[in-house]
C-alpha cells in the first residue's frame, strides 16, 4: 500500500537518519587521527568494552577515538566545515554552532539516543585476538526497537481510521509532531515496556593500526546496539495487528479515492520537504 509506505518510510528518516548512517565498507581511521592513544595499549577486548560503554553513555569522544566512526568532512570554498559523516550518532557530531532549528534538531537527536541507549547491555563471550586482527563475539541486549516503531506506526493508522476524511491529514500531524516531549516518539519509547528487549549476538571486528585496537562499526553491531532498530520486517506478532489495520484502512480509503489521490501527491510533496529541512 502506498500510504503505508510513505508512512514507514517517514518515519524510518527521522530514525535511523539520526542515528546510523548505513555506509560501512572497509575499515578506517578513526577520528582521533592516526589512531594512537596515550600511556600503554589496551587489548582489543578492553577496546571493544570501552567501545561499548561508550556507546551506552553516549562519550562519543571517546567512540570515535576507539573506532572508524568518522567517514569524511565536507568544506566550502574557504575551507570551513559544513558537514561531516559519520556511521553513527552522525546528527550528534556535526560542526558549528547550534541555534534555532538547528539547536531544537540536535536536542530531539540527543535525547532520542540518550533513551535507546541507556538500556543497552552486552556480554563477550569469546575472544580471537591475532596480530593485527582480533574478532570479538559478543551478545548484546537492548529495547526492542523494531517493536517501539511497530508501535508507533500502528498508533498512526489507528489515528487515521478514526480521523474524518481520509486521514492523511492525521498522518501528516502525527508525522509532523514525532519530537514533540508528549504524545511522540520520545514518549513513547519512555513507556514502553523495559522487559521488552531485543538480544542478538555478534561478531565484532577490530584492527591493530599504530600500536591501538580501532573497532570496525560495521551495520550488524550499530543495528544489535540499537535494538534491531533495521530490521526489515515487524514481528509475527506486529505483522498480523498492523495487517489489520490495514485492512481496515483500506476500506475507509476506498470511498474516497478521488480525494486520496489529490492528498497523495501533497503529502509526497510535504514529506519531502520536512525531510529536507530536518537533517
Amino acid at each position: 500500500m502506498k500510504i503505508r509506505n510513505l508512512m514507514a518510510a517517514a518515519g524510518s528518516m527521522v530514525i535511523i537518519g539520526s542515528l546510523v548512517l548505513c555506509a560501512c565498507g572497509a575499515h578506517a581511521k578513526g577520528v582521533a587521527g592516526d589512531g594512537s592513544r596515550s600511556g600503554s595499549s589496551p587489548t582489543a577486548e578492553e577496546t571493544v568494552q570501552c567501545v561499548m560503554e561508550s556507546m551506552r553513555t553516549l562519550d562519543l569522544d571517546t567512540l570515535n577515538a576507539c573506532t572508524d566512526n568518522y567517514i569524511q568532512t565536507e568544506y566550502n570554498w574557504i575551507g570551513v566545515p559544513l558537514r561531516s559523516e559519520y556511521r553513527v550518532f552522525s546528527e550528534l557530531l556535526q560542526p558549528g554552532l547550534k541555534l534555532g532549528k538547528r539547536k531544537e534538531k540536535y536536542e530531539f537527536n540527543h535525547k532520542l539516543s540518550e533513551k535507546i541507549m541507556k538500556n543497552l547491555t552486552w556480554e563477550i563471550k569469546e575472544v580471537n585476538e591475532g596480530s593485527d586482527k582480533a574478532e570479538i563475539v559478543m551478545e548484546i541486549t537492548n529495547l526492542d526497537m523494531n517493536g517501539v516503531m511497530g508501535m508507533y506506526m500502528m498508533n498512526i493508522m489507528e489515528n487515521m481510521i478514526e480521523s474524518e476524511g481520509t486521514g492523511l491529514k492525521q498522518m501528516i500531524k502525527d508525522l509532523s509532531s514525532i519530537t514533540d516531549e508528549e504524545g511522540g516518539l520520545l514518549a513513547l519509547i519512555e513507556s514502553c515496556d523495559k522487559d521488552e528487549t531485543c538480544t542478538l549476538n555478534v561478531t565484532a571486528v577490530a584492527y591493530l593500526e599504530n600500536g591501538a585496537w580501532i573497532v570496525h562499526l560495521d551495520d550488524e553491531l550499530i543495528n544489535a546496539c540499537m535494538g534491531n532498530i533495521n530490521a526489515e520486517e515487524y514481528s509475527e506478532e506486529v505483522q498480523q495487528e498492523m495487517d489489520e489495520l490495514e485492512k481496515q484502512l483500506n476500506e475507509k480509503l476506498d470511498e474516497k479515492m478521488d480525494e486520496l489521490e489529490k492528498q497523495l501527491d501533497e503529502f509526497t510533496e510535504k514529506v519531502e520537504k520536512w525531510a529536507d529541512g530536518l537533517f
